[in-house]
């Protein structure tokens, strides 16, 4: 295995209670939990969408409010080493579906930019499927040079898509039995569990 591909929010950092808690604010109030992790079963841009104008100006400001929520995060001491570990032997990317401008706010404030070969999200492509592509022919790698460490059912499917092997953490956006449905090679309970499983293979 020659790299080790990161989803960000729920895996590197728990930002769901966040992210909702925005979206609620958005929506007026008229949102459930259970509303909000369905849109992660699928990839997030590809949702249906009843009026475009109102779609793009809810997005434009959940941006600004979690872009400044961001500026606050700081990483976890032990996801942090953990992190130190793994880039040792292997490189690290992001793909995420969030801004990588929010992302950049956050590895910069948190003085851990060095750690990434490179952090690709939304401005990249709205598709994590092309975004592995990008990779693949960039870096030379082949799917199973990489492994994909996600939380997210939607993430798991196009990690499918393009036969890269996906651990699932359940600490983040999604449950155990949720992230069952996409048949993920492992699922973890902590950051801890995807340094035992990534040393194993």
């Amino acid at each position: 295995m020659k790299a080790i591909i990161f989803d960000f929010d729920g895996v590197i950092h728990d930002t769901y209670e966040m992210a909702y808690q925005i979206n609620l604010k958005i929506s007026g109030g008229n949102l459930t939990r259970e509303q909000h992790r369905d849109f992660f079963n699928g990839n997030i841009f590809e949702k249906v969408v009843v009026d475009e104008e109102k779609e793009k100006a809810d997005s434009e400001q959940f941006y600004k409010l979690q872009n400044k929520a961001f500026e606050h995060l700081k990483i976890d001491a032990s996801v942090k080493s953990n992190l130190e570990k793994l880039s040792l032997r292997y490189l690290l990317f992001i793909i995420s579906s969030n801004q990588e401008e929010a992302l950049n706010i956050y590895f910069q404030n948190n003085k851990f930019v060095h750690i990434f070969k490179e952090i690709l999200g939304a401005e990249t492509h709205q598709s994590k499927v092309e975004k592995f592509k990008y990779l693949f022919e960039k870096y030379k790698f082949k799917a199973e040079d990489c492994v994909f460490v996600t939380d997210t059912l939607g993430d798991i499917i196009e990690g499918n898509k393009v036969g890269v092997k996906t651990i699932a953490v359940d600490f983040g956006f999604h449950k155990k039995d949720r992230l069952e449905k996409g048949k993920p090679f492992k699922i973890v309970s902590s950051f801890d569990e995807i340094i035992k499983v990534i040393n194993i293979n």
